[in-house]
């Protein structure tokens, strides 16, 4: 992938969409740069978006805890938010 989410540059949402997939399940690195990109995207393209946070990490734990904060607010205007 050229940027920091996983749609842009990509095929990754024809992929899905050929396939019918319109849930996503987020995990990797880093929370609050590439993940949080991705779901973001994701979202503003109709995908239902989880992500699990024992299954990402940030450079810096504080990253991590606002990240999974951002995605939480307003009852998860991203997504929602589950461990593993």
């Amino acid at each position: 992938k050229p940027g920091k989410g996983s749609f842009v540059g990509t095929n990754l949402d024809l992929i899905l969409r050929t396939k019918g997939i319109c849930n996503i399940i987020l995990a990797g690195v880093t929370t609050d740069v590439c993940v949080h990109t991705t779901m973001r995207n994701a979202n503003d393209m109709g995908y239902e978006c989880l992500l699990l946070e024992d299954c990402c990490a940030a450079t810096d734990p504080d990253n991590h805890k606002a990240a999974i904060s951002m995605v939480k607010k307003q009852g998860g205007v991203f997504g929602a938010v589950s461990t593993s």
